[in-house]
């Protein structure tokens, strides 16, 4: 397939935005294994490995059924996805778009089948990095994909209810967002769309993402006016370059925390990997126009943390941030860590999740989650502490008035800059 350039124009200048070919596939595979292989690869190595689930067979009396190719889940969504790859191209257009016909219709049958076992009954997955997890699929929101390893032609339109790309498309989407939550969000949202021909899903996501940039940010809901919200202003959800282009530096604090959460040795304390699963999902919900400038002031905290005395009392910095029917995030750093700070992190996030629910009653099933940065004695890198919350978790009134009087009500911002514990 020849390299594909677009000329995206945006309010800053026009630049020329390459699609790289799909990666060659790995040695010792069919084209078809190798195929799976490299879709899952992409989205564990450009997303998180924990969201990426590996095929498995499932028995049914003498039957057997392969749960899918690949299958993701972050949060309330998922994805059950097949592969199918061309091993030797025709050359000739009529063959190659009865191929195609066959196998979108075929991939699309195995993607929904797929969808409908893992919705009866539970589903026990290994993932990417892994691990055994219990997937719970009736609560989830599910989409078909189809990935195509094809060279194409020219004017090809899928006529199916899944979501049909090339796999050069699908390692575009993953490089472009960089998130596993974003790019989900984004096939759900073109699933809604009119089908777009073969190959010319980077062309529907600049015209979303032109489309996002030109619109005036949404009003906000007037009972948010209370919250300690994040002051880095209104960014399209679909960025027009490359999630964390010219800032990689900073972009990628966030993808460091998850990989700290989603690493972190379980304890006996009834946390489960599938709990730490959750929280990934929270995390990675925040947009990814927001994770550079994220990543930009938690490094000015550290800077501020580092000139305090050594010996004195524990401080801490926090963002909190909250977005429509996402979790409400708190980020923050401190300068040292210590029990004290685990405990009153914990508190702090209780705190915030009942003061917010108090004004937003219909979020008490969405999560809200605190995560902490501490600077290592060796200086080398930092801790990741964190906590969350969820329900309709109420603080008796004794206690509630002790942690109000320490953070204040919601909106009243005595939490940061340089709040004391």
């Amino acid at each position: 397939m020849p390299l594909l350039t677009l000329v995206i124009e945006t309010p800053t200048g026009t630049y020329l935005r390459p699609i790289r070919p799909a990666t060659v596939l790995p040695t010792g595979m069919g084209a078809g294994d190798g195929a799976e292989h490299a879709t899952r690869s992409a989205a564990a190595y450009w997303g998180m490995p924990d969201f990426v689930f590996r095929p498995r067979q499932q028995s049914r009396g003498s039957a057997s059924r392969e749960i899918g190719d690949a299958i993701l889940v972050v949060g309330g969504m998922a994805a059950s996805v097949q592969v199918k790859a061309r091993e030797a191209p025709s050359g000739n257009d009529r063959r190659e778009r009865s191929w195609l016909d066959t196998r979108v219709a075929e991939a699309s049958r195995q993607a929904t089948g797929t969808i409908r076992r893992v919705k009866s009954a539970e589903t026990v997955l290994i993932n990417q990095r892994g691990k055994e997890v219990s997937i719970n699929g009736p609560e989830k929101t599910w989409l078909p994909v189809v990935v195509l390893d094809h060279a194409g032609v020219d004017d090809y339109t899928p006529q199916t209810d899944a979501v049909v790309l090339l796999r050069r498309d699908w390692e575009f989407l993953f490089e472009q967002l960089k998130s596993t939550y974003a790019v989900l969000e984004y096939l759900l949202r073109v699933s809604r769309t009119e089908p777009v021909a073969l190959g010319l899903e980077p062309m529907r996501y600049y015209e979303m993402a032109a489309a996002d940039a030109a619109m005036p940010p949404s009003p906000l809901d007037p009972r948010l006016a209370s919250i300690n919200l994040t002051d880095f202003g209104s960014t399209p959800m679909l960025p027009q370059a490359p999630a964390g282009h010219g800032d990689q530096k900073h972009h990628l604090l966030t993808r460091a925390i998850l990989e700290d959460i989603a690493t972190v040795p379980l304890k006996a304390d009834g946390v489960t990997y599938a709990d730490l699963l959750e929280v990934l999902a929270c995390v990675d919900s925040m947009p990814v126009g927001y994770r550079a400038q994220l990543g930009r002031v938690v490094l000015e905290w550290f800077e501020k943390l580092a000139k305090l005395p050594p010996n004195g009392g524990i401080t801490w910095f926090f963002r909190g941030m909250i977005w429509q029917e996402r979790p409400y995030l708190l980020i923050g750093a401190a300068n040292r860590y210590s029990s004290i700070l685990v405990d009153a992190l914990s508190n702090f996030v209780a705190l915030r999740h009942q003061q917010h629910l108090d004004v937003l009653p219909e979020r008490a099933n969405i999560m809200t989650v605190g995560v902490v940065l501490t600077p290592r004695q060796d200086g080398e890198g930092w801790d990741t502490t964190v906590a969350a919350g969820s329900g309709e978790h109420v603080l008796v009134d004794e206690d509630r008035t002790i942690l109000e009087g320490l953070w204040g009500r919601l909106g009243e911002h005595l939490v940061g800059p340089g709040n004391n514990l």
